[in-house]
């Protein structure tokens, strides 16, 4: 075990000294089950990954945090679904199959055998091997109406072909003309569009990630296209965070969640040209496997929030100042300026 505190399942949260479930601080995946104390020591360091895959002849499918057996068939059910590492077995009665997640019976099939003097139904099941026979439906001897109805010759079967196949290639091509022009309109109108919602979420209150998305990432994807050669501006903007901002301790970012969200957007993704979260990680003495793995674990956690608390764990007297002079030296001038926006009374 990796804790000496905590059973398994439960990791040491060293701030509120105490043990809490995995489940508190991951999500539940299928498929996977929780490492042993989520794979964190007491010392809050992350020594094995915290999730591990369902082995053979178990699941989860999402309810649970471990893994579970998988069920078997006792006779006279069948397996009508086998076991997954998403999903349980699934059995049903013989003569029975799976169905939107019911066992229904299967549907019986009903043959008709005509011969010059009768004709004969045999319904029989799928699942049974004995056919019932009805009683024969003689045909009536008095001749049909029917039987006098002229039959369509192959020629005119041709034409009626030929007629719905030229309908449906005009309604192709009108149905492609008319996806071309709506693809025309729609890039027409998304330049103006971007400039309406920048306009409009200029004054928005950062309650979300989500209502900042599209700005951050445009100003992120930007950064690509600065010349590197302007490095006037690049250096010296520690002057933009006050002397209480850049003393004040690197928890400071953690804590105010605007400002890290800010941070997140700009940093986290990978844009070619622009050095991100990788880069200041390996800034920090990361090795590469780590920032590897910790990218990895994107949608389940931020790399740079898993930087942020690894700096602060391994040099809790690091300050703003640090993680300016580490911005800076990555060329990262975007993300001290959201650094700035950092009250002064922290």
């Amino acid at each position: 075990m990796t804790s000496d505190r905590c059973i398994e399942g439960k990791f040491w949260n060293r701030p509120l000294h105490k043990c809490e479930p995995c489940e508190t601080k991951y999500k539940i995946i299928q498929g996977h089950e929780f490492t042993e104390n989520c794979g964190w020591s007491d010392e809050q360091q992350q020594i094995e990954p915290p999730y591990r895959a369902c082995g053979d002849g178990t699941f989860n499918d999402g309810s649970q945090a471990i893994c579970r057996k998988c069920r078997s068939c006792s006779p006279p059910q069948v397996i009508a679904s086998a076991c997954k590492t998403t999903s349980d077995t699934i059995c049903c009665n013989q003569g029975e199959q799976f169905f939107y997640g019911k066992c229904i019976p299967q549907p019986s099939q009903t043959t008709r055998i005509t011969t010059p003097s009768t004709t004969v139904h045999i319904t029989s099941s799928v699942a049974s091997s004995s056919p019932s026979l009805r009683p024969p439906n003689f045909p009536d001897s008095s001749p049909s109406p029917q039987n006098f109805m002229p039959k369509p010759s192959p020629s005119s079967m041709g034409r009626s072909h030929s007629h719905f196949i030229g309908i449906y290639v005009c309604f192709g091509i009108l149905s492609a003309l008319a996806l071309v022009c709506l693809f025309l309109f729609i890039r027409r109108r998304t330049k103006p569009f971007n400039k309406e919602f920048k306009k409009c979420c200029n004054g928005a209150s950062h309650e979300s990630l989500s209502k900042k998305g599209i700005a951050r990432y445009e100003q992120a994807i930007s950064y690509n296209v600065i010349n590197d050669g302007n490095n006037d501006h690049e250096t010296g903007l520690a002057h933009l965070l006050a002397p209480e901002v850049q003393n004040a301790s690197l928890k400071t970012v953690l804590n105010n969640l605007d400002v890290l969200e800010e941070l997140v957007l700009v940093l986290d993704p990978d844009i070619s040209g622009a050095k991100n979260t990788r880069h200041l990680a390996a800034q920090c003495s990361f090795s590469f496997a780590w920032i590897n793995y910790a990218y990895s674990m994107k949608d389940h956690k931020s790399p740079l929030v898993a930087v942020l608390e690894g700096v602060v764990t391994k040099n809790p007297d690091w300050t703003v100042g640090h993680l300016t002079e580490l911005l800076t030296a990555i060329g990262r001038n975007d993300a001290v300026e959201i650094l700035a926006k950092l009250p002064a009374g922290v």
